[in-house]
């Protein structure tokens, strides 16, 4: 007896391959590099996002000054100081610095005291008594730090010249001056910082801080001017 062909049976196998062809997985190469590609494009969104969004924008007015608060703390105009000479009562006291930057001292008279720190000043007048004292030991000491102030004006419920605390951050210049009023606008809060004739400002986009984004909460500087509009 002879078996008929079938054709349908015979091309079973040929398509059966052709299945398995169409829908076997990517090549591992072509895979990983799909991939690869995802991990870069997600990465860069996320850096996008970082940084396209700074709650902090700096405008250099003029060639920004040294921070006031790096380093030793230097005198300022106004400041308090206890200058001591060893066994010299005479030659010692509590002196108030004038608005020149200078203190006046006996024997030796006007010396500049602004814009050194204690140990600067200890120095100079060590040299100076020299002349007058044998082999004298001065101290200078910071009693009342008076030019370490901010000033807040606009928008805030108390406007006016506030005492700088070490550390101090914009939100707490703020609730120094009774915080914002109701009109006030926290999304271009200014502050401008002053040095030596030199002037950077910054606008600061503070909406973010009670929500948690404390990159707006700056540090503030002695002589910073905060200005709400």
């Amino acid at each position: 007896m002879k078996r008929e062909y079938n054709s349908t049976l015979a091309r079973k196998p040929l398509n059966s391959m052709r299945e398995k062809i169409q829908t076997s997985p990517e090549p591992r190469d072509l895979a990983f590099g799909r991939i690869s590609r995802a991990i870069v494009l997600a990465l860069a969104l996320t850096v996008a996002g970082c940084f396209g969004g700074t709650p902090v924008h700096t405008q250099v007015v003029a060639k920004p000054a040294l921070s006031a608060d790096q380093g030793p703390y230097k005198i300022g105009r106004d400041d308090v100081l206890d200058v001591l000479v060893w066994k010299q009562e005479q030659l010692s006291g509590r002196i108030r610095v004038a608005s020149d930057g200078t203190i006046m001292l006996p024997l030796i008279g006007q010396v500049k005291a602004a814009g050194l720190t204690t140990t600067e000043l200890q120095t100079d007048l060590t040299a100076r008594f020299v002349s007058y004292v044998h082999a004298p030991k001065v101290t200078v000491r910071v009693f009342d730090p008076a030019s370490r102030v901010f000033y807040a004006l606009g928008e805030v419920s108390k406007p006016g010249m506030y005492k700088l605390m070490s550390g101090e951050v914009l939100s707490q210049a703020l609730a120094a001056a009774g915080g914002p009023t109701e009109y006030a606008n926290l999304r271009k809060i200014k502050i401008v910082r002053r040095s030596d004739g030199k002037e950077v400002e910054m606008t600061v986009n503070y909406s973010g801080v009670h929500s948690g984004d404390l990159r707006a909460d700056v540090p503030l500087e002695r002589g910073d001017t905060i200005t709400v509009p």
